[in-house]
């Protein structure tokens, strides 16, 4: 995406399921920013039920149309994920191009990645958005049989291009299974050698690179940007008393991050699944802390991590009332720490807490054996 580009974003959302879109659409503007888009205007339609056509009614495209021609917009960008038929139509209608939420999150991070294992990944899942779009095209795109006596003029460059597609795809998961097979050995080697491992996780742009630089005196990439780290760093940090660990940085969480984009990103997860804590960071200046955190253990039940030792940390407690806040965590959540990594707060009391779960977890695992 261009910085020139001139955008609209459009959201639709069913009546019946209809909820406060104010932070939906933040993410959604932030996203687009990110990927070098300047949001000229937003529109939100409520519907009883979708076009199956062009998603929105009709006098909504038609108002969006005039928007894009009276002010020269370059981009129209979707809220929702759209089906195939629909991106045609729509894009049709407004003569300008259109994307939808996934496309949007797939230009990110084909911008961010960076590590050969990032590349993979960022192609695996463009690919996969390319055979959608094509296994849903009409019966006009389909392969031209040949009657009783004929053989037809064979594959269509459409069959082609889906028989291609899925040929780099499989070749794409089976360097990406090299790589998962590469991090179970260096996990072996840690266990064997008793070092404990924590990831950080949590939404993206909540600091995590910053605390990871900050507790290991690293320079790891730091952006005011959603997805500014997609390749996973490690690095040693000192506890205290004699205890070393690694800790790495993950890729940031997204809600609602598309199954394909999920499953792409599978084996950078795999931090997550092979670590011996989480430390969960939480934007403690969000709007809606109590959803992004649940959003955070949905994901976690996919990677099948849910039941790991998790330390929550309130980042940017330099933003807010950090006396209500403790009121409402402090006894809600397991392990809650308040730090501010802008002014260094706290950040003793986070590193008191990670050796205070290894000493625990070794004390059990002395009592078991």
């Amino acid at each position: 995406m261009s910085e020139k580009e001139r955008t609209i974003i459009v959201f639709a959302v069913l009546k019946k399921f209809y909820f406060n879109t104010e932070e939906f659409v933040f993410e959604l503007k932030s996203l687009t920013e990110t990927a070098g888009g300047k949001v000229v205007d937003v529109y939100v339609q409520k519907l009883d039920i979708f076009n199956p056509a062009t998603l929105v009614g009709k006098g909504k495209l038609s108002e969006i149309k005039g928007r894009v021609r009276r002010d020269k917009i370059d981009l129209v960008i979707f809220g929702n994920n759209l089906s195939p038929l629909q991106h045609q139509n729509i894009e049709n209608y407004l003569d300008v191009k259109v994307i939808d939420r996934t496309e949007l999150i797939l230009d990110i991070f084909a911008q961010h990645a960076r590590s050969r294992e990032g590349k993979i990944q960022v192609e695996l899942a463009q690919l996969r958005y390319r055979l959608t779009q094509l296994t849903g095209r009409g019966r006009e795109f389909s392969r031209l049989g040949g009657g009783i006596g004929t053989r037809g003029p064979g594959e269509t460059k459409l069959e082609v291009d889906r028989r291609r597609i899925k040929e780099k795809i499989t070749k794409l998961q089976n360097d990406l299974q090299k790589i998962r097979r590469s991090r179970k050995e260096q996990k072996k080697s840690r266990v064997k050698a008793g070092i404990p491992h924590f990831a950080i996780i949590g939404y993206t742009n909540v600091g995590k690179s910053s605390l990871l630089n900050f507790l290991t005196k690293s320079n790891v990439l730091v952006g005011n940007k959603l997805f500014a780290t997609l390749d996973p760093t490690t690095r040693r940090v000192y506890l205290g008393d004699g205890i070393t660990a690694i800790i790495s940085d993950t890729v940031g969480f997204i809600e609602n991050l598309p199954d394909d984009l999920f499953e792409a990103f599978r084996a950078t997860l795999e931090e997550i699944e092979n670590a011996d804590y989480l430390i969960l960071m939480i934007d403690a200046s969000s709007f809606d802390i109590e959803r992004e955190i649940e959003s955070v253990y949905n994901i976690l039940q996919k990677l099948d991590a849910s039941g790991k030792v998790v330390i929550h940390v309130f980042n940017k407690i330099d933003l807010i009332d950090i006396y209500s806040l403790r009121r409402k965590f402090q006894e809600k959540v397991d392990n809650p720490v308040f730090i501010s990594v802008k002014e260094k707060r706290g950040i003793d009391d986070l590193r008191a807490k990670m050796k205070e779960m290894v000493k625990l977890n070794e004390r059990i695992s002395d009592f078991i054996s």
